[in-house]
C-alpha cells in the first residue's frame, strides 16, 4: 500500500481457522478482492494465507465498509467456505483512526530479488504475474505427457485463475522462504521449456528442500532437462544456501532417474506406496543430493 488516506477510514477484517488445502478457495478469494475493488469507497486489500488465511478490506466510509461486509457474494463465499475450506471464521468492523506508513526509497523489486538466470538455452526465472499465460500454455499443452507422472487434476487446474493464482503464490512463497519455483523459458521468453518446484524449505538444523520437475515433451532427450535443474542447484546452493535436495521418482520412469544420477542425486531408498500419482498409489525411488 503505496498512499497515505484521510482517517479515520473503516476496515472489514476476515480471520479463519486453520485452512484445508484446495486451490478453489483462493481463486474464490482472489475473485471477491476483484469484486471489492469495483466497489465505490474501496481504499486498499490486504491478504495473508499460511495456515490460517486473514483477508482485510479496507473502505473510505463506515457506510461503505458496512456494505461490504453484508454483501451478498462476501456472505454467500463465506457460507461456501466454512463448509468445505475452514471451520470457523470471524468478521470484525474496525476504524483506522491512524496511521503511519514508512515508504523505503529504494524497494527490494528494484534491486532484482526475484531470480533470473541466463542458461545455455534459454532463460531461468521466478515468473512474473504477467507471465501466467505461459504457464497455462504449458500445463495445457503437456497434460497428455504429464497425467502419467502427476496427481490426477481437476479442470480448474488448467484455468487462467488457477494459473494466475499459482504464479502468485511461487512469488509469495519465495518472499517469505518457503520454496522457490524456477521455470525455463525460450530466449525469446515467449515459451516455457521446463518447470522445476524446490518446496518445503526447511532452515536450521537441515537446510533442505525437496524437488519436483517436468519437461516439455517435444524436448525429451535433449538434455533440457539437465540444464534447468543445474542452473537452479547452483542457484540454491549458492544464493538460498540451500545444501540438501531431496527427490524421488517413480521406478518405471528411467528418464527421471537418468536426470537425477547425472546431477550426483544418490538412491536412499525405496518408500511403499508414496504418493497417489493418476488416481493410484505408487512406489517411488528416494534420492538426494547433499552440497554440504
Amino acid at each position: 500500500m503505496d498512499n497515505n488516506f484521510v482517517t479515520p477510514y473503516y476496515a472489514v477484517s476476515i480471520t479463519t481457522s486453520p485452512l484445508r488445502d484446495d486451490v478453489m478457495f483462493r481463486v474464490m478469494t482472489e475473485k471477491v478482492i476483484e469484486l471489492a475493488a469495483d466497489q465505490e469507497g474501496f481504499l486498499y486489500s490486504e491478504w495473508s494465507a499460511e495456515a490460517c488465511s486473514q483477508l482485510i478490506f479496507y473502505w473510505a466510509t463506515l457506510e461503505q465498509a458496512t456494505a461490504w461486509m453484508n454483501h451478498t457474494m462476501m456472505i454467500r463465499t463465506l457460507s461456501i467456505g466454512v463448509q468445505f475450506w475452514f471451520d470457523r471464521y470471524s468478521v470484525k468492523l474496525m476504524e483506522v483512526q491512524k496511521e503511519k506508513v514508512v515508504v523505503n526509497g529504494k524497494s527490494w523489486q528494484d534491486n532484482g530479488r526475484f531470480p533470473v538466470i541466463k542458461t545455455a538455452r534459454g532463460v531461468l526465472k521466478l515468473l512474473d504475474v504477467s507471465e501466467a499465460p505461459l504457464l497455462k500454455t504449458y500445463v495445457n499443452e503437456q497434460r497428455e505427457h504429464l497425467v502419467s507422472w502427476e496427481p490426477q487434476r481437476g479442470e480448474d487446474y488448467y484455468s487462467d485463475e488457477t494459473c494466475r493464482l499459482r504464479v502468485k503464490e511461487m512469488r509469495r512463497d519465495f518472499i517469505e522462504d518457503k520454496g522457490c519455483v524456477l521455470c525455463l523459458l525460450n530466449p525469446e521468453q515467449d515459451r516455457m521449456l521446463a518447470y522445476s518446484n524446490y518446496s518445503q524449505f526447511v532452515r536450521g538444523i537441515s537446510q533442505s528442500c525437496f524437488l519436483g520437475y517436468s519437461l516439455a515433451e517435444d524436448l525429451q532427450g535433449q538434455g533440457y532437462m539437465n540444464e534447468c535443474l543445474e542452473a537452479g542447484i547452483h542457484y540454491l546452493s549458492k544464493e538460498l544456501n540451500i545444501d540438501r535436495i531431496q527427490a524421488c521418482y517413480m521406478p518405471r520412469n528411467d528418464k527421471s532417474a537418468a536426470v537425477l544420477e547425472r546431477l550426483k542425486f544418490e538412491k536412499e531408498g525405496i518408500a511403499k506406496h508414496y504418493l497417489k500419482i493418476n488416481g493410484q498409489w505408487e512406489d517411488h525411488v528416494l534420492t538426494a543430493l547433499t552440497l554440504r
